[in-house]
């Protein structure tokens, strides 16, 4: 893995990912074990004509020992302020926002006392929440990432750590990132633009309600009459368009929460308060998740759905199909921003206003309410697409539409 190929991902990032403006001001939230691939990201902001770049480090080993010493600890609730002015400051200045995900320590909180960490995780989400909501309105510009590391190597390939694993991994990534095209940034906008048209395709539609069938599936998921599907470009507030995941693949929408039924199989492991979990299914009712089971490991889900009321409810659905870069590679990358990417998937939490028609009109919790938008302090993908799956669509008139079958998208 050359110094210039890692030079290259962080100018897509930059210049497609958030669209950078000459004096903007970006943070970058990143795990300790990702410090130098943040730094090249910075210094190619720089370059680029950032005005200020802030990286704010997190550790998940420092999590667990918080975690591992609960029981002396005065108090697991504490959140301290700055964080939260912090957030303040970024959206009231039109910051940038690039996340790193922390793959390097993505086994370290495995195993951990469920109840702490869903407190602290609950209280973190809570303290964090203008930002969150920034970023599902679109307010400001972001972008999630993952940065090459041996411990996400190791995992993908189910292998113990050797020096050339992580450039193994780099291959991989370099076809689904299309860093072996001769412009990256030009290839990765006239695919945003492809999917906007896919979503307009969709929003168009007036879809009332979308079916998923396949092995352990028959889900019935209604969506609002302002829904709006989006995908590939987003447009933030100051008006420039960015590119919310790098990679992304999907179409989106944000259902009504109240009108999920059906069983559902998840397709891949999903990381869940910082558990790995596989064989995961869910049976809603009315909305509702009211029964569920993975492999092993029941008791973090049922943690993750005692944070709130909103996280037993459906926030997202998402449309991706078997041509997907990131399927085609044929890996589980371990990865809710990459899987999420090779197949269809719904979300277990927070709504996104910016799905609305009248997004600029959904700006509280009882606005959320009444616009059917699901309201939580969490947000968590669950892939349940396949090569197997089938969605048709009926609209407000009552036609059907096949969407994808075996797979495929035939719209």
């Amino acid at each position: 893995m050359e110094k210039e190929d890692l030079k290259k991902y962080c100018e897509l990032i930059v210049k497609a990912g958030v669209n950078l403006y000459e004096g903007q001001n970006l943070a970058i939230g990143c795990g300790i074990r990702n410090a130098d691939f943040a730094l090249m990201l910075a210094d190619t902001a720089y370059e680029c004509g950032a005005g200020y770049v802030d990286i704010i480090f997190n550790s998940n080993e420092l999590t667990r020992s918080r975690v591992d010493h609960a029981k002396k600890a005065a108090n697991i609730n504490f959140m301290p302020n700055y964080p939260i002015s912090r957030g303040f400051e970024q959206i009231a200045n039109d910051w940038a926002f690039i996340r790193i995900d922390n793959l390097e320590e993505i086994n370290v909180l495995k195993s951990l006392d469920a109840n702490i960490l869903s407190t602290i995780t609950k209280n973190e989400q809570s303290a964090l929440k203008a930002m969150s909501k920034a970023i599902a309105s679109a307010k400001i510009a972001w972008c999630i990432v993952a940065a090459p590391g041996l411990n996400w190597a190791a995992k993908v390939f189910d292998s113990e750590p050797y020096s050339e694993l992580e450039n193994k991994l780099w291959d991989s990534l370099t076809k689904i990132l299309r860093l072996d095209k001769p412009n990256p940034v030009k290839e990765w906008k006239n695919l945003g633009k492809k999917l906007v048209k896919r979503g307009n395709l969709l929003t168009d539609l007036k879809i009332d309600k979308l079916v998923f069938t396949g092995p352990d599936t028959d889900l019935e998921i209604g969506l609002t009459r302002n829904a709006v599907w989006r995908g590939g470009l987003v447009k933030a507030q100051n008006g420039r368009e960015f590119i919310p995941n790098l990679p992304t693949e999907e179409v989106f929408t944000c259902p009504d929460f109240s009108r999920t039924n059906g069983k559902v199989k998840v397709t891949k492991p999903v990381k869940v308060l910082e558990n790995l979990l596989t064989g995961i299914w869910f049976e809603f009712k009315d909305g509702k998740v009211v029964d569920f089971g993975t492999d092993d490991n029941r008791e973090i889900l049922e943690k993750y759905f005692e944070i709130d009321e909103g996280a037993s409810y459906l926030g997202e659905v998402a449309l991706v199909d078997i041509n997907s870069e990131v399927y085609k590679s044929g890996l589980i990358l371990n990865s809710i921003l990459y899987d999420e990417n090779a197949a269809c998937h719904i979300a277990l939490g927070r709504g996104i206003p910016m799905c609305f028609s009248n997004k600029d009109e959904i700006i509280t919790p009882a606005d959320m309410k009444l616009n059917k938008c699901n309201e939580s302090v969490v947000h968590t993908d669950f892939m349940i697409g396949s090569e197997f799956i089938n969605v048709r669509a009926t609209d407000y008139d009552g036609l059907e539409h096949q969407i994808i079958k075996d797979g495929l998208f035939v719209i």
